[in-house]
């Protein structure tokens, strides 16, 4: 869960990025990804910042929370399953030959002034849903987004944190080329799913007028 202050500090960050102890890791239209090595680890955290101009907070919002939807954009994504108190299970595609890997973990969403809308996912322990055979349980992850609302309320900016460790052997060849590769698609899917929402809603909206206008249309009466 975020603090007023942790999402004040965000925010400041978005207009004055602060990546002193941060390397450019990829580029893509309107973002930025860094990242930084974890103390005593040989894993990498990942943060992003930009925005999507043309993509209204709520949109991005659905997509993004949206499990049922993002099956239809994310390609990594094998299944998931909602648990009790805000927690759910969700198991991810690896490159062949790694094993998938499963996640449980709380996703909550807090909404502050301004429009400002935080999503946060930390991984937990859940009895009900104890490792399975052939899957891999990712015990550390975390995700914390914060979306704010451009001025104009036509787009969005975004503070994205990210960290995982998924276990295993795996060569840091081959997580430097997932992670470089796979965190620009993951925007630019999120971001063409929002569009699409978007899309669907404001034809279904015209429809809606064009049977409005349709029905007030006065009838002539033959005299």
């Amino acid at each position: 869960m975020f603090t007023e202050n942790q999402v004040s500090q965000a925010l400041d960050e978005l207009k004055t990025p602060d990546v002193s102890n941060w390397e450019v890791f990829a580029e893509v239209a309107n973002f930025r990804v860094f990242r930084r090595s974890v103390t005593g680890s040989a894993l990498k955290e990942y943060k992003v910042l930009g925005s999507y101009p043309d993509l209204p907070v709520r949109y991005l919002l659905r997509a993004y929370t949206d499990l049922d939807l993002r099956k239809t954009w994310d390609k990594n994504m094998s299944s998931w399953q909602p648990l009790d108190n805000d927690r759910l299970h969700f198991v991810a595609k690896f490159p062949w030959p790694l094993s998938p890997r499963d996640y449980v973990y709380e996703l909550r969403v807090q909404k502050f002034d301004n429009g400002v809308v935080c999503i946060n996912g930390k991984s937990v322990v859940d009895d009900k849903m104890p490792e399975k055979s052939g899957v891999v349980r990712v015990d550390e992850f975390r995700q914390d987004v914060i979306i704010q609302p451009t001025e104009d309320g036509k787009g969005c900016n975004i503070w994205f944190g990210y960290f995982d460790n998924p276990k295993g052997n795996i060569p840091t060849s081959i997580i430097n080329w997932a992670a470089k590769s796979g965190v620009p698609a993951f925007l630019n899917s999120l971001r063409d799913c929002g569009r699409k929402l978007m899309s669907k809603d404001t034809a279904e909206d015209n429809e809606k007028s064009q049977q409005l206008s349709a029905s007030e249309t006065p009838i002539a009466v033959k005299s």
